[in-house]
């Protein structure tokens, strides 16, 4: 097998098999580990307790697996609410807690979201305001992303941690509307251990695979591994099964040291998804 290190992901396990049996399902085909994205269904920061982590730890040391952990989708840094700021500073603490716990080398989040634009706009159809600028309202949110996320990586770099932002072209109102802004964003904040988390359907539905990942290969220390074959259309289809030029990627992935993780949806389906996304991917870097 190759000396990619392939996760297999809790999101795609969740409608089968409980966080236990994902973990022995990942060692058992041969994963290398597993990432715990955070939803309130399967795993959620301030719910898990410290005994339950360690029992988690615990099954991945004896399986032979590594863990890593992803911040809930509606963590936004960009947001300027008092209410959301303290909730998410609660929930990072929290997560990073959990990543110490559990011996992830990483936390992933997302971007943000310029979220006082969508009072701008009924049923995704804008109308205009002298009122307010939107370019403005987007630039602001964006800087206080930067602000908001540098924060959080001196948190993570305290505890060894490694911080990755996710490129979310696809979601409304996102601050990172491109590569290039999320490639300025990281790079603003300054930050040594604040990289980049390539999702590759998300690369795709935007500017393309190869496009975005050129702009941010640098940055790249892990990955998020789904397909797509609608531009605009964040689907996460199993590797293979859409129209993103993986092997594009390939020479990148022979010598890469992080993460790849299949974040795939297949809910009816999710184990032979998962298997057939992986041996997918195998295929792909074994033709370099």
């Amino acid at each position: 097998m190759s000396d990619l290190r392939i996760y297999t992901c809790n999101w795609p396990l969740m409608p089968v098999m409980d966080t236990p049996d994902m973990l022995r399902f990942t060692a058992r085909e041969g994963f290398a580990g597993i990432e715990l994205e955070c939803g309130p269904l399967y795993f959620w920061p301030t719910t898990v307790t410290d005994d339950e982590a360690r029992e988690l730890l615990r099954i991945a040391r004896g399986e032979g697996i590594d863990l890593s952990v992803h911040a809930p989708d509606h963590i936004n840094p960009a947001s300027l609410l008092p209410e959301d700021r303290a909730r998410d500073a609660e929930l990072i603490k929290r997560l990073i807690d959990l990543a110490v716990l559990l011996e992830s080398p990483v936390v992933g989040i997302h971007p943000g979201v310029a979220n006082r634009l969508f009072d701008l706009e009924r049923r995704k159809a804008p109308f205009d305001s002298a009122k307010f600028d939107r370019a403005a309202i987007m630039n602001d949110a964006r800087e206080l992303a930067v602000e908001t996320i540098a924060g959080w990586a001196d948190l993570c770099a305290a505890a060894g941690l490694v911080l990755t932002v996710e490129n979310e072209v696809h979601v409304r109102h996102s601050v990172a509307t491109d590569a290039k802004v999320l490639r300025e964003m990281v790079l603003g904040a300054a930050r040594p251990n604040l990289k980049v988390n390539l999702d590759t359907g998300h690369a795709y539905c935007a500017d393309g695979l190869a496009e975005e990942f050129d702009v941010l290969k640098d940055l790249i220390v892990h990955f998020h591994m789904n397909d797509g074959d609608t531009p605009g259309d964040s689907q996460h289809l199993p590797l293979g099964e859409g129209e993103a030029d993986f092997a594009y990627l390939a020479p990148f992935l022979q010598n890469f040291e992080g993460i790849a993780v299949l974040e795939i949806y297949a809910p009816h389906r999710p184990i032979e998804a998962i298997l057939a996304s992986r041996d997918f991917l195998l295929q792909v870097t074994a033709q370099v």
